[in-house]
């Protein structure tokens, strides 16, 4: 079910500062002194550590890397227009390689925040008096899309338990939580805002530290003014759709499309033939010497047209390339427009242009 939002987005670190402070009693380890070494919070008298990390990059760039590396593959799809990444995957000879490329590229920014808490918790582990100490990494999502929550815990799930010589790659990180409300699922009428545990080796060597994470999430939900609400898929998570309070004509169709997409109920063989009626339509708009006369309206229809099947495409993952043009698709299409005779015998007459 799609969710949107309009509005301003207020930041999501600083509310979850203040709840670490008022809700888990966290007291800031940063003082005259501190450097990178030194984690963010001692929380629950002195029981907890929190390493606070905020995702400010967006992946972009890595992503535009990738993407120019991928566009030299032979297999490579075309889409008219923008397709999501999905689209352009599920249309290669090796979706599976390809999506693993993908999803290391991303989780690199999430790589590097883990080890860097990694040795920060380790050093603060050598200097506390604690004995029974749980140390967390909080990663707190700042509104970008493309870290959604399957792809974060497949990452991060993975990389705690990756070993290096007889020891966990990253033993100094008991518990992972993750936050984000750029990704939501609706529930009872409710909008649902997903925060992952990532339980690392600590806790199965200690397994009283993952009640530390369930705390966490449960202190979280009711400070938000929530009862905890467990969700097995996080599949089931979907990208909020930010409308901006201005766009352009091309966006705000995109956006009209989005709420209703009227297409989606074709089969893939009637949305060719549609494919075929608003190219054709197209066509006798722009084209000179065309005995039809179309009015402004029409034209703009016209276009609009167009970019709601280009969604449509997208959406399904179909390349421009699986429905190629026929000069006798064209015809066919005339027809089922009922269009006049004279109109269907000129688009006939362009059939030897159109195979050239």
């Amino acid at each position: 079910m799609r969710i949107e939002r309009t509005g301003q987005v207020e930041p999501l670190t600083p509310r979850v500062m203040v709840f670490i402070e008022k809700a888990l009693s966290g007291v800031s380890l940063d003082g005259p002194d501190s450097n990178d070494k030194r984690p963010d919070y001692l929380c629950i008298d002195g029981r907890l550590v929190i390493e606070l990390k905020t995702l400010e990059d967006d992946g972009t760039d890595r992503m535009t890397n990738l993407t120019d590396e991928l566009r030299q593959r032979d297999d490579w799809p075309v889409f008219l227009g923008s397709a999501p990444m999905r689209a352009f995957i599920e249309n290669t000879n090796d979706p599976e390689g390809i999506q693993q490329r993908v999803i290391e590229r991303l989780g690199r920014g999430l790589i590097n925040q883990l080890k860097k808490a990694n040795r920060q918790l380790h050093a603060f582990s050598k200097t506390s008096k604690a004995k029974n100490l749980v140390r967390m990494l909080l990663i707190v999502n700042e509104d970008h899309e493309a870290y959604d929550p399957h792809m974060v815990s497949y990452v991060l799930w993975h990389a705690v338990r990756q070993i290096k010589g007889e020891l966990p790659r990253y033993e100094h990180v008991d518990l992972i939580v993750y936050m984000t409300e750029r990704h939501a699922q609706m529930i009872d009428g409710r909008v649902i805002f997903p925060t992952l545990v990532i339980e690392g080796s600590g806790c199965a060597s200690d397994e009283w530290k993952s009640a530390f994470g369930e705390l966490f999430f449960n202190r979280w939900a009711r400070w938000n003014g929530h009862f905890p609400k467990f969700v097995e898929d996080i599949t089931s998570f979907e990208t909020i759709d930010h409308v901006p309070e201005h766009a352009a004509r091309q966006d705000f169709w995109k956006l009209e499309y989005r709420r209703k997409p009227y297409l989606r109920d074709l089969t893939e063989m009637e949305l060719y033939d549609r494919f075929d009626e608003v190219n054709l339509m197209n066509a006798l708009s722009f084209m000179k010497d065309c005995p039809l006369e179309t009015t402004l309206e029409q034209r703009t229809d016209g276009i609009r047209m167009f970019s709601d099947m280009m969604d449509e495409m997208a959406h399904r993952a179909i390349p421009v390339t699986r429905f190629p043009h026929k000069a006798d698709r064209a015809v066919f299409a005339a027809r089922r427009f009922n269009l006049p005779p004279l109109i269907v015998e000129w688009v006939e007459s362009l059939k030897e242009n159109w195979r050239k």
